[in-house]
């Protein structure tokens, strides 16, 4: 989604970080976040939020190309009143807010995930008896866990470090890779069915154009590419993918959960392409 968009609905467990909280963030995470597109914070934000704060503006500066590491850093030596350095840092933590639960709050995601489950005519609509799998986004392995009884090789792929641990001492069995929606390391017409879950939508960079040409790419001709509930259906359908919605299976958060994520979503939209 647009960055406007992910501040005005990030969940209540936004509140729980700090701008300085970004600098946390793995480098291959934080070139993600601030690649340009309209889902990326503008640079001037992340300037205001962090330029009191040097060491985590030239942590964050480290991560990108030379020539933004150079506009960051000169934004971040301008005069900004405290008042308007706060409410950038509050835009900022909750624009950001994903990025910062997977990385920072991973049992928490994991948690969320498995008390979330998909519902189970999506599984039974997916075609992947006997097939290649491509996992994209996997986290810690919600739809994989699912598919690994009935793929004959499953490959996921997941961008966040702390994901990734988790799903290969949860699926061992799984060849799991690092990478992302906009260059995927995976050879091209290798999967018979690729699938990801809850990732990507219309804007880059994560999501759009360049996202969905990789998921198709990886596909073999005939081969399907499946998304569990992604952002904005309608985007998706007007790409040639195939809509169809599911009774909502029952979720049970504790509250812990509950109070970081709000309420439950279960994933009950899939999309269909065959290719």
């Amino acid at each position: 989604m647009r960055y406007q968009e992910a501040v005005a609905t990030a969940p209540p467990g936004s509140r729980r970080f700090r701008a300085s909280d970004i600098a946390r963030l793995g480098r291959s995470t934080l070139s993600l976040l601030l690649t340009p597109g309209p889902a990326a914070p503008p640079l001037e934000e992340v300037a205001a939020a962090l330029g009191e704060d040097r060491e985590a503006l030239e942590t964050v500066a480290a991560a990108l190309p030379p020539q933004r590491a150079e506009q960051l850093l000169r934004l971040g030596r301008l005069v900004v009143p405290q008042a308007e350095r706060e409410k950038a840092a509050q835009r900022l933590v909750r624009g950001s807010f994903w990025h910062l639960a997977y990385e920072l709050a991973p049992e928490l995601w994991d948690r969320l995930a498995s008390s979330e489950p998909i519902a189970p005519a999506i599984l039974a609509a997916l075609p992947a008896d006997g097939a290649r799998v491509l996992d994209v986004g996997a986290g810690t392995g919600r739809l994989s866990a699912a598919l690994v009884p009935r793929a004959a090789l499953l490959v996921a792929v997941e961008p966040s470090p702390a994901l990734r641990r988790m799903l290969r001492q949860r699926l061992p069995s799984v060849q799991v890779a690092a990478g992302h929606g906009q260059h995927l390391p995976i050879v091209s017409g290798w999967a018979d069915l690729v699938v990801s879950c809850g990732t990507f939508g219309p804007h880059p960079p994560m999501g759009g154009e360049l996202v969905r040409a990789e998921l198709e790419r990886c596909v073999r001709p005939g081969g399907t590419v499946a998304l569990v509930a992604p952002e904005n259906p309608s985007w998706w359908r007007s790409r040639g993918y195939s809509h169809s919605v599911y009774p909502e299976p029952e979720a049970h958060l504790d509250d812990e959960v509950l109070d970081f994520f709000g309420p439950p979503r279960p994933p009950r939209h899939l999309l269909l392409k065959r290719l």
